[in-house]
Protein backbone atom coordinates (compact mmCIF):
# COMPACT_ATOMS: atom_id res chain seq x y z
CA UNK A 1 0.00 0.00 0.00
CA UNK A 2 1.55 3.08 -1.27
CA UNK A 3 2.84 6.05 0.62
CA UNK A 4 3.75 9.41 -0.86
CA UNK A 5 5.52 11.41 1.81
CA UNK A 6 9.20 12.11 1.31
CA UNK A 7 11.65 9.54 2.65
CA UNK A 8 13.00 10.55 6.06
CA UNK A 9 15.81 9.29 8.26
CA UNK A 10 15.41 9.60 12.00
CA UNK A 11 17.90 8.95 14.82
CA UNK A 12 15.91 9.34 18.05
CA UNK A 13 17.53 11.70 20.55
CA UNK A 14 16.97 9.37 23.45
CA UNK A 15 19.70 9.49 26.05
CA UNK A 16 21.10 6.53 27.93
CA UNK A 17 20.29 8.13 31.29
CA UNK A 18 16.62 8.43 30.38
CA UNK A 19 16.62 4.93 28.97
CA UNK A 20 17.99 3.51 32.22
CA UNK A 21 15.35 5.37 34.21
CA UNK A 22 12.56 4.03 32.05
CA UNK A 23 14.05 0.54 32.15
CA UNK A 24 13.39 0.51 35.87
CA UNK A 25 9.72 0.25 35.05
CA UNK A 26 10.47 -3.03 33.28
CA UNK A 27 7.90 -2.43 30.59
CA UNK A 28 9.22 -5.17 28.32
CA UNK A 29 11.87 -7.60 29.49
CA UNK A 30 13.36 -9.94 26.92
CA UNK A 31 16.50 -11.07 28.73
CA UNK A 32 18.82 -9.96 25.92
CA UNK A 33 22.55 -10.28 26.24
CA UNK A 34 24.67 -7.23 26.99
CA UNK A 35 26.20 -7.50 23.54
CA UNK A 36 22.79 -7.40 21.92
CA UNK A 37 21.71 -4.41 24.02
CA UNK A 38 24.73 -2.47 22.80
CA UNK A 39 23.72 -2.72 19.17
CA UNK A 40 22.43 0.11 17.07
CA UNK A 41 19.50 -1.04 14.97
CA UNK A 42 19.10 0.29 11.45
CA UNK A 43 15.34 0.01 10.80
CA UNK A 44 13.40 0.82 7.64
CA UNK A 45 9.62 1.18 7.71
CA UNK A 46 6.91 2.44 5.36
CA UNK A 47 4.86 4.33 7.97
CA UNK A 48 5.20 7.74 6.29
CA UNK A 49 1.74 9.12 7.02
CA UNK A 50 1.86 11.59 9.90
CA UNK A 51 -0.35 9.54 12.22
CA UNK A 52 1.43 6.27 11.50
CA UNK A 53 4.87 7.83 11.85
CA UNK A 54 3.93 9.20 15.27
CA UNK A 55 2.96 5.70 16.43
CA UNK A 56 6.21 4.17 15.19
CA UNK A 57 8.29 6.86 16.86
CA UNK A 58 6.49 6.25 20.16
CA UNK A 59 6.94 2.48 19.89
CA UNK A 60 10.63 2.96 19.09
CA UNK A 61 11.07 5.17 22.18
CA UNK A 62 9.31 2.60 24.34
CA UNK A 63 11.54 -0.16 23.02
CA UNK A 64 14.70 1.88 23.63
CA UNK A 65 13.51 2.66 27.16
CA UNK A 66 13.25 -1.03 27.91
CA UNK A 67 16.61 -1.86 26.28
CA UNK A 68 19.37 0.45 27.55
CA UNK A 69 22.10 0.88 24.98
CA UNK A 70 19.91 0.10 21.99
CA UNK A 71 19.46 2.99 19.57
CA UNK A 72 16.96 2.79 16.73
CA UNK A 73 18.24 4.37 13.53
CA UNK A 74 14.97 4.82 11.68
CA UNK A 75 14.45 5.43 7.96
CA UNK A 76 10.89 5.84 6.70
CA UNK A 77 10.32 5.23 3.00
CA UNK A 78 7.27 5.26 0.79
CA UNK A 79 5.96 1.94 -0.50
CA UNK A 80 7.27 2.62 -4.02
CA UNK A 81 10.63 3.86 -2.74
CA UNK A 82 10.97 0.76 -0.58
CA UNK A 83 10.38 -1.47 -3.61
CA UNK A 84 13.06 0.36 -5.58
CA UNK A 85 15.79 0.57 -2.95
CA UNK A 86 15.46 -2.16 -0.31
CA UNK A 87 16.94 -5.15 -2.13
CA UNK A 88 19.75 -3.06 -3.60
CA UNK A 89 20.64 -1.55 -0.23
CA UNK A 90 20.77 -4.89 1.57
CA UNK A 91 22.77 -6.44 -1.29
CA UNK A 92 25.25 -3.57 -1.08
CA UNK A 93 25.64 -3.99 2.66
CA UNK A 94 24.37 -0.54 3.66
CA UNK A 95 20.70 -1.30 4.19
CA UNK A 96 18.68 -2.03 7.32
CA UNK A 97 19.02 -4.83 9.84
CA UNK A 98 15.24 -4.77 10.34
CA UNK A 99 12.87 -3.76 7.58
CA UNK A 100 9.32 -3.75 6.38
CA UNK A 101 9.06 -5.76 3.16
CA UNK A 102 6.17 -6.28 0.78
CA UNK A 103 4.91 -9.85 0.64
CA UNK A 104 4.76 -11.58 -2.72
CA UNK A 105 7.18 -12.72 -5.37
CA UNK A 106 8.50 -9.31 -6.37
CA UNK A 107 9.92 -8.32 -2.99
CA UNK A 108 9.98 -10.87 -0.18
CA UNK A 109 10.21 -13.80 -2.59
CA UNK A 110 13.09 -12.24 -4.52
CA UNK A 111 14.98 -11.36 -1.34
CA UNK A 112 14.54 -14.84 0.11
CA UNK A 113 15.83 -16.35 -3.14
CA UNK A 114 18.98 -14.22 -2.90
CA UNK A 115 19.51 -14.99 0.79
CA UNK A 116 18.85 -11.41 1.90
CA UNK A 117 16.27 -12.25 4.58
CA UNK A 118 16.58 -14.51 7.63
CA UNK A 119 13.84 -16.92 8.77
CA UNK A 120 12.01 -15.86 11.92
CA UNK A 121 10.55 -19.27 12.86
CA UNK A 122 12.71 -19.52 15.99
CA UNK A 123 11.27 -16.21 17.21
CA UNK A 124 7.75 -17.34 16.38
CA UNK A 125 8.31 -20.23 18.79
CA UNK A 126 10.20 -18.17 21.37
CA UNK A 127 7.59 -15.43 21.62
CA UNK A 128 4.46 -17.33 20.66
CA UNK A 129 3.58 -15.23 17.62
CA UNK A 130 1.46 -18.09 16.29
CA UNK A 131 -0.90 -17.44 19.22
CA UNK A 132 -1.30 -13.78 18.25
CA UNK A 133 -1.98 -14.24 14.54
CA UNK A 134 -3.60 -17.05 12.58
CA UNK A 135 -1.60 -19.52 10.55
CA UNK A 136 -3.30 -18.36 7.33
CA UNK A 137 -2.01 -14.83 8.02
CA UNK A 138 1.52 -16.03 8.85
CA UNK A 139 1.50 -18.14 5.66
CA UNK A 140 1.66 -14.91 3.65
CA UNK A 141 5.28 -14.58 4.78
CA UNK A 142 6.45 -18.10 3.91
CA UNK A 143 8.75 -19.15 1.09
CA UNK A 144 10.50 -22.37 0.12
CA UNK A 145 12.34 -23.07 -3.15
CA UNK A 146 10.46 -20.30 -4.89
CA UNK A 147 7.09 -21.48 -3.57
CA UNK A 148 4.89 -18.89 -1.83
CA UNK A 149 2.87 -19.72 1.29
CA UNK A 150 4.88 -22.75 2.40
CA UNK A 151 8.19 -23.42 4.12
CA UNK A 152 10.06 -21.10 6.45
CA UNK A 153 8.56 -17.82 7.67
CA UNK A 154 10.39 -14.59 6.87
CA UNK A 155 8.28 -11.93 8.54
CA UNK A 156 5.23 -10.90 10.51
CA UNK A 157 3.01 -7.82 10.25
CA UNK A 158 1.74 -5.36 12.81
CA UNK A 159 -1.36 -4.08 11.04
CA UNK A 160 -4.32 -5.75 9.41
CA UNK A 161 -5.54 -4.46 6.05
CA UNK A 162 -8.92 -4.66 4.37
CA UNK A 163 -9.90 -3.02 1.10
CA UNK A 164 -13.51 -1.95 1.41
CA UNK A 165 -16.06 0.74 0.62
CA UNK A 166 -15.71 4.14 2.28
CA UNK A 167 -18.92 6.17 2.08
CA UNK A 168 -20.03 9.68 3.01
CA UNK A 169 -23.26 9.43 5.01
CA UNK A 170 -24.21 13.08 4.50
CA UNK A 171 -23.77 12.99 0.73
CA UNK A 172 -25.83 9.82 0.46
CA UNK A 173 -28.55 11.23 2.71
CA UNK A 174 -28.71 14.54 0.83
CA UNK A 175 -29.06 12.61 -2.44
CA UNK A 176 -31.77 10.36 -1.00
CA UNK A 177 -29.63 7.28 -1.51
CA UNK A 178 -29.67 4.39 0.97
CA UNK A 179 -26.57 2.49 1.98
CA UNK A 180 -26.34 -0.53 -0.37
CA UNK A 181 -26.75 -4.02 1.08
CA UNK A 182 -26.02 -5.93 -2.14
CA UNK A 183 -23.84 -5.32 -5.16
CA UNK A 184 -26.94 -4.84 -7.25
CA UNK A 185 -28.08 -2.09 -4.88
CA UNK A 186 -24.65 -0.47 -5.13
CA UNK A 187 -24.97 -0.30 -8.92
CA UNK A 188 -28.41 1.29 -8.58
CA UNK A 189 -27.10 3.82 -6.06
CA UNK A 190 -24.32 4.85 -8.42
CA UNK A 191 -26.84 5.55 -11.16
CA UNK A 192 -28.99 7.65 -8.80
CA UNK A 193 -26.01 9.69 -7.64
CA UNK A 194 -24.88 10.33 -11.20
CA UNK A 195 -28.39 11.46 -12.19
CA UNK A 196 -28.32 13.98 -9.32
CA UNK A 197 -24.96 15.35 -10.41
CA UNK A 198 -23.03 13.85 -7.51
CA UNK A 199 -19.72 12.11 -8.39
CA UNK A 200 -20.41 8.51 -7.35
CA UNK A 201 -16.77 7.53 -6.87
CA UNK A 202 -13.75 9.51 -5.78
CA UNK A 203 -10.83 8.29 -7.85
CA UNK A 204 -7.24 9.28 -8.54
CA UNK A 205 -5.13 7.36 -11.04
CA UNK A 206 -2.08 9.58 -11.54
CA UNK A 207 -0.22 7.84 -8.70
CA UNK A 208 -0.76 4.96 -6.28
CA UNK A 209 -3.15 2.13 -6.89
CA UNK A 210 -6.78 3.04 -6.22
CA UNK A 211 -7.90 1.60 -9.56
CA UNK A 212 -6.08 -1.68 -8.91
CA UNK A 213 -7.77 -1.97 -5.51
CA UNK A 214 -11.15 -1.19 -7.08
CA UNK A 215 -10.82 -3.88 -9.75
CA UNK A 216 -9.51 -6.48 -7.31
CA UNK A 217 -12.08 -5.67 -4.62
CA UNK A 218 -15.02 -5.99 -7.02
CA UNK A 219 -13.73 -9.24 -8.44
CA UNK A 220 -13.08 -10.82 -5.04
CA UNK A 221 -16.43 -9.69 -3.62
CA UNK A 222 -17.94 -11.98 -6.27
CA UNK A 223 -16.03 -15.00 -4.89
CA UNK A 224 -17.50 -17.02 -2.05
CA UNK A 225 -14.86 -18.11 0.47
CA UNK A 226 -15.82 -21.73 -0.18
CA UNK A 227 -14.50 -21.27 -3.73
CA UNK A 228 -11.27 -19.44 -2.91
CA UNK A 229 -8.87 -22.19 -4.02
CA UNK A 230 -8.47 -20.83 -7.56
CA UNK A 231 -7.46 -17.39 -6.29
CA UNK A 232 -5.12 -18.88 -3.68
CA UNK A 233 -3.40 -20.95 -6.37
CA UNK A 234 -2.83 -17.85 -8.49
CA UNK A 235 -1.39 -15.77 -5.68
CA UNK A 236 0.81 -18.52 -4.26
CA UNK A 237 2.23 -19.33 -7.71
CA UNK A 238 0.70 -22.79 -7.90
CA UNK A 239 -0.79 -22.20 -11.35
CA UNK A 240 -4.02 -21.20 -13.01
CA UNK A 241 -4.94 -18.20 -15.15
CA UNK A 242 -5.99 -14.61 -14.57
CA UNK A 243 -7.96 -14.83 -17.78
CA UNK A 244 -11.33 -15.57 -16.21
CA UNK A 245 -14.83 -14.25 -16.75
CA UNK A 246 -14.85 -12.68 -13.29
CA UNK A 247 -11.66 -10.70 -13.88
CA UNK A 248 -12.80 -9.54 -17.31
CA UNK A 249 -16.20 -8.46 -16.03
CA UNK A 250 -14.62 -6.51 -13.16
CA UNK A 251 -12.25 -4.72 -15.53
CA UNK A 252 -15.14 -4.03 -17.90
CA UNK A 253 -17.27 -2.50 -15.15
CA UNK A 254 -14.48 -0.21 -13.94
CA UNK A 255 -13.80 0.87 -17.52
CA UNK A 256 -17.49 1.67 -17.98
CA UNK A 257 -17.45 3.78 -14.81
CA UNK A 258 -14.35 5.64 -15.99
CA UNK A 259 -15.81 6.27 -19.44
CA UNK A 260 -19.32 6.99 -18.21
CA UNK A 261 -18.64 9.82 -15.78
CA UNK A 262 -18.89 7.84 -12.54
CA UNK A 263 -15.47 9.06 -11.33
CA UNK A 264 -14.59 12.48 -9.93
CA UNK A 265 -13.83 14.88 -12.80
CA UNK A 266 -10.14 15.08 -13.66
CA UNK A 267 -9.30 11.86 -11.83
CA UNK A 268 -6.57 11.12 -14.39
CA UNK A 269 -4.45 13.94 -12.97
CA UNK A 270 -5.12 13.22 -9.29
CA UNK A 271 -2.94 10.94 -7.15
CA UNK A 272 -4.50 8.34 -4.92
CA UNK A 273 -3.49 10.16 -1.74
CA UNK A 274 -4.86 13.46 -3.07
CA UNK A 275 -8.10 11.70 -4.00
CA UNK A 276 -8.38 10.51 -0.40
CA UNK A 277 -7.95 14.07 0.87
CA UNK A 278 -10.64 15.28 -1.54
CA UNK A 279 -12.94 12.53 -0.26
CA UNK A 280 -12.27 13.54 3.33
CA UNK A 281 -13.18 17.14 2.41
CA UNK A 282 -16.61 15.95 1.23
CA UNK A 283 -16.07 15.28 -2.47
CA UNK A 284 -17.58 12.07 -3.86
CA UNK A 285 -20.02 9.63 -2.31
CA UNK A 286 -17.88 6.46 -2.32
CA UNK A 287 -14.22 5.52 -2.39
CA UNK A 288 -12.76 2.02 -2.59
CA UNK A 289 -9.52 1.70 -0.65
CA UNK A 290 -8.07 0.26 2.52
CA UNK A 291 -7.98 0.53 6.28
CA UNK A 292 -4.53 2.15 6.17
CA UNK A 293 -6.41 5.41 5.52
CA UNK A 294 -8.41 5.15 8.78
CA UNK A 295 -6.12 7.63 10.50
CA UNK A 296 -6.94 10.30 7.92
CA UNK A 297 -10.57 9.34 7.36
CA UNK A 298 -11.49 9.65 11.05
CA UNK A 299 -11.25 13.44 10.77
CA UNK A 300 -14.58 13.50 8.90
CA UNK A 301 -17.35 12.02 11.10
CA UNK A 302 -19.60 11.59 8.05
CA UNK A 303 -17.31 8.89 6.63
CA UNK A 304 -18.14 5.23 7.23
CA UNK A 305 -16.57 1.97 6.09
CA UNK A 306 -18.05 -1.36 5.00
CA UNK A 307 -17.23 -4.41 2.93
CA UNK A 308 -17.89 -4.23 -0.79
CA UNK A 309 -21.52 -5.42 -0.96
CA UNK A 310 -21.72 -8.95 -2.30
CA UNK A 311 -23.97 -9.94 -5.20
CA UNK A 312 -26.96 -12.12 -4.48
CA UNK A 313 -26.02 -15.74 -3.98
CA UNK A 314 -22.63 -15.06 -2.33
CA UNK A 315 -22.92 -15.76 1.40
CA UNK A 316 -19.27 -15.33 2.44
CA UNK A 317 -17.74 -12.82 0.03
CA UNK A 318 -13.99 -12.33 0.00
CA UNK A 319 -12.30 -8.99 0.58
CA UNK A 320 -8.93 -7.91 -0.78
CA UNK A 321 -6.56 -7.49 2.10
CA UNK A 322 -4.49 -9.27 4.65
CA UNK A 323 -1.73 -7.51 6.49
CA UNK A 324 0.59 -4.59 5.93
CA UNK A 325 4.22 -5.02 4.90
CA UNK A 326 5.95 -7.55 7.12
CA UNK A 327 8.64 -6.86 9.68
CA UNK A 328 11.68 -8.90 8.64
CA UNK A 329 15.33 -9.42 9.60
CA UNK A 330 17.85 -8.96 6.82
CA UNK A 331 21.11 -10.79 6.18
CA UNK A 332 22.93 -7.73 7.55
CA UNK A 333 22.15 -9.06 11.03
CA UNK A 334 25.46 -10.92 11.04
CA UNK A 335 25.67 -12.04 14.67
CA UNK A 336 23.34 -13.98 16.93
CA UNK A 337 23.11 -11.09 19.47
CA UNK A 338 22.11 -8.70 16.67
CA UNK A 339 19.56 -11.19 15.39
CA UNK A 340 18.15 -11.61 18.90
CA UNK A 341 17.70 -7.91 19.50
CA UNK A 342 16.07 -7.68 16.07
CA UNK A 343 13.74 -10.51 17.05
CA UNK A 344 12.91 -8.71 20.29
CA UNK A 345 12.18 -5.49 18.39
CA UNK A 346 9.80 -7.25 16.01
CA UNK A 347 8.18 -9.02 18.96
CA UNK A 348 7.34 -5.67 20.49
CA UNK A 349 6.04 -4.34 17.17
CA UNK A 350 3.48 -7.18 17.06
CA UNK A 351 2.76 -7.24 20.80
CA UNK A 352 -0.58 -6.60 22.47
CA UNK A 353 0.84 -3.35 23.82
CA UNK A 354 1.72 -2.17 20.31
CA UNK A 355 -1.68 -3.31 19.05
CA UNK A 356 -3.37 -1.13 21.66
CA UNK A 357 -1.18 1.83 20.68
CA UNK A 358 -2.17 1.41 17.03
CA UNK A 359 -5.84 1.07 17.96
CA UNK A 360 -5.72 4.26 20.03
CA UNK A 361 -4.39 6.04 16.95
CA UNK A 362 -7.29 4.73 14.86
CA UNK A 363 -5.53 1.92 12.97
CA UNK A 364 -6.41 -1.77 12.64
CA UNK A 365 -3.86 -4.02 14.41
CA UNK A 366 -3.16 -7.51 13.10
CA UNK A 367 -2.53 -8.78 16.64
CA UNK A 368 -5.63 -9.21 18.78
CA UNK A 369 -6.03 -6.74 21.63
CA UNK A 370 -5.51 -7.95 25.18
CA UNK A 371 -8.65 -8.97 27.05
CA UNK A 372 -8.24 -6.07 29.48
CA UNK A 373 -7.32 -3.51 26.82
CA UNK A 374 -9.51 -0.44 26.67
CA UNK A 375 -8.52 1.44 23.53
CA UNK A 376 -10.45 4.50 22.41
CA UNK A 377 -12.00 3.06 19.25
CA UNK A 378 -13.23 5.37 16.53
CA UNK A 379 -16.41 4.36 14.69
CA UNK A 380 -14.27 3.56 11.64
CA UNK A 381 -11.95 1.30 13.58
CA UNK A 382 -14.89 -0.44 15.28
CA UNK A 383 -16.26 -1.22 11.82
CA UNK A 384 -12.86 -2.44 10.68
CA UNK A 385 -12.37 -4.71 13.69
CA UNK A 386 -15.78 -6.33 13.17
CA UNK A 387 -15.00 -6.86 9.47
CA UNK A 388 -11.60 -8.34 10.40
CA UNK A 389 -13.25 -10.81 12.79
CA UNK A 390 -15.88 -11.80 10.21
CA UNK A 391 -13.38 -12.25 7.38
CA UNK A 392 -11.09 -14.41 9.51
CA UNK A 393 -14.03 -16.47 10.83
CA UNK A 394 -15.24 -17.04 7.25
CA UNK A 395 -11.73 -17.66 5.85
CA UNK A 396 -12.60 -14.84 3.44
CA UNK A 397 -9.50 -12.66 3.67
CA UNK A 398 -8.37 -12.21 0.08
CA UNK A 399 -5.18 -11.15 -1.65
CA UNK A 400 -3.53 -8.29 -3.48
CA UNK A 401 -3.25 -9.33 -7.16
CA UNK A 402 0.25 -7.87 -7.48
CA UNK A 403 1.63 -10.49 -5.08
CA UNK A 404 1.30 -13.14 -7.79
CA UNK A 405 4.53 -12.38 -9.69
CA UNK A 406 7.65 -10.20 -9.34
CA UNK A 407 6.52 -7.89 -12.17
CA UNK A 408 2.74 -7.98 -11.75
CA UNK A 409 2.45 -4.58 -10.06
CA UNK A 410 4.29 -2.89 -12.94
CA UNK A 411 2.19 -4.76 -15.49
CA UNK A 412 -1.02 -3.62 -13.81
CA UNK A 413 0.25 -0.05 -13.36
CA UNK A 414 1.29 0.15 -17.01
CA UNK A 415 -2.05 -1.08 -18.29
CA UNK A 416 -4.55 0.47 -15.87
CA UNK A 417 -4.40 3.97 -17.44
CA UNK A 418 -4.95 2.38 -20.85
CA UNK A 419 -7.96 0.49 -19.52
CA UNK A 420 -9.53 3.54 -17.89
CA UNK A 421 -9.00 5.69 -20.99
CA UNK A 422 -10.51 3.06 -23.28
CA UNK A 423 -7.28 2.52 -25.21
CA UNK A 424 -7.32 -1.20 -24.47
CA UNK A 425 -10.19 -3.61 -23.93
CA UNK A 426 -10.88 -5.32 -20.61
CA UNK A 427 -9.88 -8.57 -22.31
CA UNK A 428 -6.51 -7.07 -23.27
CA UNK A 429 -6.00 -5.77 -19.73
CA UNK A 430 -6.59 -9.19 -18.19
CA UNK A 431 -4.54 -10.86 -20.93
CA UNK A 432 -1.56 -8.66 -20.03
CA UNK A 433 -1.84 -9.82 -16.42
CA UNK A 434 -2.03 -13.45 -17.48
CA UNK A 435 0.93 -13.22 -19.86
CA UNK A 436 2.99 -11.79 -17.01
CA UNK A 437 1.89 -14.60 -14.71
CA UNK A 438 2.45 -17.42 -17.19
CA UNK A 439 5.96 -16.10 -17.91
CA UNK A 440 6.65 -16.14 -14.17
CA UNK A 441 5.45 -19.73 -13.85
CA UNK A 442 7.65 -20.74 -16.77
CA UNK A 443 10.72 -19.08 -15.24
CA UNK A 444 10.12 -20.93 -11.95
CA UNK A 445 10.49 -24.33 -13.61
Amino acid sequence: MTRTMKSISILPAYGLKAAVAFAGAALFCFGLSAAARADDLAVWDDQTYEGQSAVIEQLNKDFEAAHPGVTIKRTARTFDDMKLTLKLAVSAGDGPVITKVNQGAGDMGAMVKEGLLLPVDDYIKQYGWEKRQSDSVLARDRWEDGKFGVGKTYGISGLGEIVGLFYNKKILSDAGVALPQTFEELLADLDKLKEKGVPPFMMGSAKQHLALHMIGAIEQAHIDASNRAELDDLIYGRGGSWNTKGNIESAKLVQQWAQGGYFFPGYEGISGDDAVQLFISGQGAFLISGTWYFGDMQHNPDIGFMAIPAPKGISKPMSVGGVDLAWAITSLAKTKPTQDVAGAYIDYMVSEKAAETWANAGYLPATSLAADAKPKLTPLLSSGIEMWKTLNANDALGHYPDWSSPTMLKTIDDNTPLLLSGNITPEAFVDAMDKDYQAYLKDKK
